[in-house]
């Protein structure tokens, strides 16, 4: 159990660390996420200033969001090593969010950059034609796979974990207790968040706009987790 508990712990703290760094960046080099508000031109114009280096920003992005695949299934190894039960349906969801959230960074990547440069030096009709393309990937590629599906299961992996926390064997001390309550708590805001993204679709739906400061914690609870863990494994 112990050895496990290190290695999920220790992949939560690399993941929570890498996956910081690129998001920050983004915040501060592309307006990240409030810039995806803007109207279409103007989100590709920010995203080619943003020139090659903005490109591995969202490539590193999106391969930390695939490396969940393995912080999952070491959690899930962990949760087992400890006695607890670890349902198949939470361990689909992990590593199914890193997949989807994966898909929908990649966007940025390898089909924005084409679209932004026929958007900003085609012809009228290209432009047209780039933008409606943009508008069209970012809603389906962006907003239904990466965000809404990804986040929904990561929401869902995340109850799960905080279910095995506050309860049964691995509920030990008042600690880990208090961070299972808090992924439980964390959760349910995370899918208040989402409303946001049916706003997209029709203006009637309220727009919360909290997602990014919910992803934030999350992280800064999947850090306090992994560095839990690592500690606890060490002790005999």
């Amino acid at each position: 159990m112990h050895g496990s508990k290190r290695l999920a712990g220790a992949a939560m703290v690399a993941f929570a660390l890498a996956a910081n760094i690129p998001f920050a960046l983004l915040v501060d080099r592309f307006g990240y996420d409030d810039v995806l508000r803007e109207p279409p031109l103007q989100v590709l114009a920010a995203f080619r200033a943003g020139g090659p280096e903005l490109i591995l920003i969202w490539l590193a992005f999106a391969v930390c969001a695939l490396a969940f695949l393995w912080v999952s299934a070491w959690t899930g190894e962990a949760i087992r090593g400890g006695g607890e039960r670890w349902p198949g349906w939470a361990a689909a969801a992990g590593a199914a969010s890193g997949v989807a959230q994966a898909v929908g960074l990649s966007r940025w990547v390898f089909v924005v950059p084409g679209l932004a440069d026929r958007a900003l030096d085609g012809s009228a009709t290209e432009s047209a034609v780039a933008v409606g393309a943009y508008q069209m990937l970012h809603q389906f590629a962006g907003v239904a796979i990466g965000e809404w599906l990804g986040q929904t299961l990561l929401a869902a992996w995340t109850v799960a974990v905080g279910l095995a926390l506050a309860r049964g064997p691995l509920a030990r001390g008042v600690w880990t207790r208090l961070l299972g309550v808090a992924a439980l708590f964390l959760a349910p805001l995370w899918v208040v968040g989402q409303v946001e993204l049916l706003a997209t679709v029709d203006p009637a739906f309220p727009d919360f706009q909290i997602t990014q400061w919910v992803f934030t914690a999350w992280l800064g609870w999947l850090l306090a987790l992994g560095v839990t863990w690592l500690v606890q494994g060490e002790t005999k």
